[in-house]
């Protein structure tokens, strides 16, 4: 299926909106600029606002500042179905007494039909009623088989699995060619399997509408895999807008980079010694910062860039190993340093057998791929 022609021109422009509910602030002066065929995620945890903004990019909400634009159209004072968008919910909001047909093709019934029109008895004997019938019918046809949910036209929601309830939801979002899609957590519900072919399902239905795509989850797998870009929320304010390598291998805070990544990201405290090295508890790091000495910051290491070698080997940062996690593709090992600070490491096969629990082990963490950050938690 391919979008109207205006579709392609239909990037969104968010300037500067916020927005608060009584005295609780839950967004401050938010502004994003997304591309007409781009895929923005917009990632952060529970209560953050991403779902907020979304609703006020709908028109379901509005904002107590600032504007949003579809295109080169300020959209403020439109209604939602003005906005021609189309939003995807996390609990999908199909009608459970409507088959899959009535549900996907509920949207075109309500913009090429009159209210008289939708009468039984009307659209099966007017001839302009029954035309319009026909064509949403085609409609709903070619959007199923996209989906592979054709088979289940005549049965409802309630007949089917969560899955194929999603895919019914991404259908009726899909038959409308909208100028942009709005997806608010529209996998939360599925297993994890199911979770796997949705995100590729959502991708390739992005990939064929040439649609802008903003994209709210909280699950940074989602954001990470689907996305050109990720805006990182917190608070109510955007801390980061990059692709999602960037954001994992150059976050702009401490915040993105403690969120973003499984397992977490390590932390130390550390301290810049007059070779421009960095002492850390447990050890010091081989890393050329050009900072004062004495400058305090906070180190970052994710855990594939720190390599574990057995016994107390020269330079590095030495430990304890207290856990080992054997996922199958990967192997990690915790170790903990001084002031009982936890790295987590991970190792090949080989080197984790020779490291028991209990066992003292040297890390050595890739200076090229460490992080520095201030005070403040900024990337240094």
């Amino acid at each position: 299926m391919t979008s109207s022609a205006n579709a392609f021109q239909s990037g969104v422009s968010v300037r500067s909106v916020s927005k608060s509910f009584g005295q609780t602030r839950v967004l401050s002066d938010i502004s994003l600029e997304i591309g007409p065929r781009e895929f923005l995620t917009l990632l952060g945890p529970s209560g953050c606002g991403k779902s907020t903004l979304l609703r006020i990019i709908a028109g379901l909400d509005h904002a107590d500042e600032g504007s949003i634009a579809l295109g080169n159209q300020t959209v403020d004072g439109l209604l939602p179905r003005e906005r021609d968008v189309a939003m995807v919910f996390q609990s999908y909001a199909l009608y459970p007494y409507m088959t899959v047909a009535e549900n996907i093709g509920l949207p075109l019934l309500m913009r090429r039909t009159r209210s008289w029109q939708r009468l039984p008895l009307i659209r099966r004997l007017h001839p302009v009623a029954r035309a319009a019938t026909g064509t949403i019918a085609r409609d709903v046809r070619r959007a199923a088989e996209a989906l592979q949910i054709e088979t289940f036209l005549d049965r409802k929601p309630g007949q089917l699995s969560g899955g194929q309830r999603q895919r019914v939801a991404l259908a009726r979002a899909m038959v409308r060619n909208p100028r942009v899609f709005l997806m608010d957590e529209p996998l939360s519900n599925l297993d994890a399997k199911l979770r796997v072919a949705a995100r590729a399902e959502i991708a390739e239905l992005h990939r064929r509408s040439g649609v802008a795509c903003i994209y709210v989850t909280h699950d940074q797998v989602e954001a990470m895999t689907m996305s050109d870009r990720v805006a990182v929320m917190m608070g109510g304010e955007v801390l980061q807008v990059a692709p999602p390598a960037e954001i994992y291998d150059r976050p702009a805070e401490l915040r993105v980079a403690e969120f973003v990544g499984s397992p977490k990201i390590n932390i130390l405290p550390g301290t810049v010694r007059s070779d421009g090295g960095i002492d850390v508890p447990g050890g010091a790091l081989a890393i050329q910062s050009r900072l004062p000495a004495g400058t305090a910051v906070s180190v970052g290491m994710r855990p594939e860039h720190c390599d574990v070698a057995p016994g107390l080997g020269a330079g590095g940062i030495h430990g304890r190993v207290r856990h080992r996690e054997n996922l199958g593709s990967d192997l990690f090992v915790h170790v903990e340093t001084a002031g009982e600070h936890r790295i987590v490491a991970r190792s090949v096969p080989e080197i984790a057998a020779a490291v028991p629990p209990d066992a003292t082990v040297t890390l050595r963490p890739r200076p090229d791929r460490a992080l520095l950050f201030d005070r403040a938690g900024r990337r240094l």
